[in-house]
């Protein structure tokens, strides 16, 4: 007869299958999504699901480097189900609190019978129970790039970067990607204030205090948004303290013209609007179609008028957007400064690094041409990378004399004020990595 599974073996399942998807370069967030819509296990047992996947993808190099020392043929080349096992396998016995190592590995051997790979159980055990012990502070590297790209998970090319870039502070970054980011909000002035929204969310026992930007909120919380009152009554919208500063140095105010040249999934946008009172034109553009109804819904939930949305191509002159006082060109980067909400973040190869910056540099172009005399222009990435930050704002204030960067006063103790723009480094838990640069246009 066989043994009845055993509580979380349905969610062990489902992580496992979102794990071989994964390897079909999916998006970690919505090959979870999509796995957890089939699934029908309670909400606990969807909560396991996705803390093993996140937690194997996070650290997934670590993970196949530590299997590829008691593999006799190389990891990529099993079976993509037994792959997924000892990956999910091996994350729950090393780094999953309250899970015994026994317990992870005689799961891993259940779940290969499970999915049909019964045939390979007794290679799962042995692998399991010879990895989870393996000592990786002894462990001997080639060099020190590779020491990084293993204790710390991350692809060569993000090692090499940050190890350039910031010599004395590479290992202080990598080693805080993997503390889990801080649940930060922007309090809808609107509808009400940073200290009432704090107050509410006690009320609804959740643990709060005022962020370090003004209107902001860190929050203890850990749940479904669309369930939790607050949220369905406009009081708030997530929105990092980082990407918060960014509009908080754009400036705008009541009765101007505003661009927001990236808007989705529309929450710049909704600050933006509290910051102008919903009074004046704020003119939200996307390159996705389908993502302007992201913009769309967050904004009427909230209970902004002073928008109108559309889907355009930021780095095309569109003439109707010219005369704006504001500018904001959030735009598409690589992505570094958010490893620990975004895993599949640590192994780009940073391939196609110079048509990004072209875009980027074509769609700041693109936003000066609509500011008038006297107007701010925001310049903002959540990348690490030079190329993409003052290399972009550099050469753009070389090519406009016209324009002046901005100094900013009164910034967060996080943020570092520099000859191009304001760097925040993710040291820590409400801060993503992010480069913001305002610009003045002189005449």
């Amino acid at each position: 007869m066989t043994a009845a599974p055993q509580p979380g073996a349905d969610a062990r399942r489902a992580a496992a299958c979102a794990m071989m998807r994964q390897e079909q370069n999916g998006y970690a967030n919505l090959v979870l999504a999509k796995e957890l819509d089939r699934f029908c296990g309670a909400a606990k047992d969807r909560a396991l699901a996705a803390a093993i996947f996140y937690g194997t993808v996070e650290r997934m190099a670590t993970i196949d480097w530590i299997l590829g020392r008691f593999l006799a043929r190389p990891l990529r080349a099993a079976d993509a189900g037994v792959r997924a096992i000892l990956r999910t396998g091996l994350y729950q016995a090393r780094w999953m609190d309250g899970v015994p190592v026994h317990a992870a590995v005689d799961e891993s051997v259940s779940l290969c019978r499970r999915m049909g790979r019964g045939k390979y159980a007794g290679l799962v055990n042995a692998v399991l129970r010879r990895a989870a012990s393996f000592d990786l502070a002894a462990a001997r590297f080639s060099g020190e790039e590779e020491r990084l790209c293993v204790l710390y998970s991350v692809s060569p090319q993000v090692a090499r970067l940050l190890r350039n870039v910031f010599p004395g502070r590479c290992e202080e970054i990598l080693a805080a990607s993997f503390v889990p980011p801080a649940f930060s909000v922007r309090a809808n002035l609107l509808r009400t204030t940073p200290q009432a929204l704090c107050e509410r969310f006690v009320r609804e026992g959740v643990e709060a205090r005022e962020g370090d930007v003004p209107g902001s909120v860190v929050a203890n919380w850990r749940g479904k948004l669309t369930s939790f009152a607050p949220f369905r009554e406009g009081l708030f919208h997530v929105q990092g303290q980082t990407s918060q500063l960014a509009c908080r140095l754009l400036d705008a105010r009541p009765g101007q013209k505003v661009v927001d040249l990236c808007a989705a999934p529309g929450g710049k946008s909704a600050t933006l609007a509290q910051d102008m009172e919903n009074r004046g034109r704020l003119v939200c553009r996307d390159a996705a179609q389908n993502r302007v109804p992201l913009i769309d819904a967050a904004l009427r939930r909230l209970g902004v008028t002073c928008a109108e949305t559309g889907a355009a191509d930021a780095a095309e002159f569109d003439g109707a957007l010219c005369g704006a006082q504001r500018v904001l060109c959030d735009v598409p980067c690589s992505g570094l400064g958010t490893m620990a909400k975004k895993p599949d973040v640590r192994y780009k190869t940073l391939e196609g690094i110079d048509r990004l910056v072209e875009t980027q540099r074509a769609i700041l172009e693109t936003g000066a041409r609509y500011l008038e005399a006297g107007g701010r222009l925001v310049y903002s990435t959540c990348t690490l990378n030079p190329a993409e930050n003052e290399d972009v704002v550099r050469e753009f204030l070389r090519r406009h004399p016209e324009f002046a960067a901005v100094p900013c006063e009164g910034l967060p103790a996080w943020a570092q004020q520099g000859p191009c723009g304001v760097t925040v480094l993710p040291l820590l838990p409400q801060c993503d990595g992010f480069f913001i640069a305002p610009m003045q246009k002189m005449r």
